[in-house]
């Protein structure tokens, strides 16, 4: 982008319209504490936007190594155990491979704990047969029982009741309904009696709150104002071509349309519109709408960073700040541990296909007491101690 020569002082080191605000601002101290607030959300904002752009950019490159390393190597794995699940089905057939009753219930038990978890991870109609033929309950007959077993705790938990399209799907799911039911209720009830009780100094702080809100678009407004009319094509200009000026305004629009307050200034600052004396000799009043503002661009951004974070939080279950190589770090591990996995799984089909060594293992084995409980009660078990005051840690 072409532009005129600007002489420079001993209080600008640097032409404005090559910093960035966040840099503009280090030139310039606050006078006032409107003004320090100014510029540190400015520097969070900086902040946050730039670990939304590292995060948006890490997502392919995880998403990559999801697709080439992780996902083949759970298939592979997935392989072995359904050999596993089938050597096991047919041992148990030969009478004098597994014997006596109680050698046999051990080796029915592990049969029904790996099929099951086997159908967790993918509904296969085969694996669900063979369940079946060891289980005395039906695999969906069981399931269903335990979805009807959870519905009706969440509901005696929230005091809610959930229609027949509102249980569709996870336990997970149909919590989140349950509470999103129970919060809608809830807030309704407040907005009801607030609107019953409201007295006249409700009203007028509401009224107030009303203005304040209309001043402050107002402020922002008047930067795009200013913006368009610098911009307008009809209007001559010494540093700016037609395209440019074109490229500049389709970017104040979009800054607009999200009331993104920074990038109005930061356009501003690149077209000399406003320079770093500026930014430091704003009116208390002009400073206070921007801060309100730019508080609820910073809120939008942690947001929007926290929803990033979250696919990673279970690979990295204990770090307070995530990094894309902290990530990686976990990533690694798992491939590694699934790659020892695969190597103890042929290790394991090949000795149990010998009758001693299965045995030697069954003798081991100890029977699970909730063997008869599946995914749906654990799942459950497992949102209510996240809701506690002391979350356990999540298994993956």
């Amino acid at each position: 982008m072409s532009r005129t020569s600007r002489q420079e002082s001993l209080f600008d080191p640097v032409n404005s319209n090559e910093l960035t605000i966040t840099e503009a601002l280090t030139y310039e101290k606050p006078q006032t504490k409107q003004q320090a607030t100014f510029q540190r959300l400015i520097r969070q904002i900086d902040e946050q936007r730039t670990q939304v752009a590292e995060w948006h950019a890490y997502s392919g490159h995880y998403n990559q190594r999801v697709s080439d390393e992780l996902m083949p190597l759970f298939a592979y794995l997935r392989e072995k155990r359904v050999a596993m699940l089938q050597l096991f089905d047919r041992q148990l057939q030969q009478r004098d491979i597994v014997r006596g009753k109680r050698q046999r219930a051990k080796l029915c038990d592990i049969i029904l704990h790996l099929a099951h978890e086997l159908l967790l991870e993918q509904r296969d109609e085969e694996i669900v047969a063979l369940y079946d033929k060891y289980s005395d309950l039906g695999y969906d007959d069981q399931a269903e029982a335990d979805r009807k077993t959870s519905q009706d705790m969440i509901e005696a938990m929230f005091g809610v009741h959930l229609d027949d399209d509102e249980t569709d799907g996870s336990v997970e799911e149909m919590f989140a309904r349950a509470m999103h039911q129970r919060r809608e209720e809830t807030r309704k009830k407040t907005e009801s009696t607030s609107r019953r009780r409201k007295s006249a100094k409700q009203t007028a702080a509401e009224e107030k709150r009303a203005a304040e809100k209309k001043e402050i678009s107002q402020s922002v407004r008047e930067i795009y104002r200013k913006l368009a009319s610098s911009l307008h094509p009809d209007r001559a200009s010494a540093n700016l071509t037609a395209d440019e000026k074109t490229a500049l305004m389709q970017r104040v629009n979009q800054a607009y349309d999200r009331s993104d307050l920074l990038e109005l200034l930061a356009i501003q600052l690149e077209i000399e519109q406003i320079d770093t004396r500026y930014l430091s000799s704003l009116p208390d009043e002009r400073v206070e709408h921007y801060i309100k503002v730019l508080r609820e661009q910073l809120a939008e951004l942690k947001a929007e960073l926290a929803s990033l974070l979250m696919p990673y939080r279970a690979l990295v279950p204990y770090a307070q700040k995530i990094r894309p190589a902290h990530v990686d770090q976990a990533m690694d591990a798992e491939i590694a541990q699934l790659e020892t996995n695969l190597r103890q799984a042929d290790i394991d089909l090949e000795a149990f296909q010998d009758a001693k060594q299965l045995a030697a293992f069954i003798k081991h084995y100890r029977v699970d007491d909730r063997s008869g409980e599946f995914d749906e009660l654990d799942a459950l078990d497992a949102l209510l101690s996240n809701f506690s005051d002391s979350p356990a840690r999540r298994k993956r």
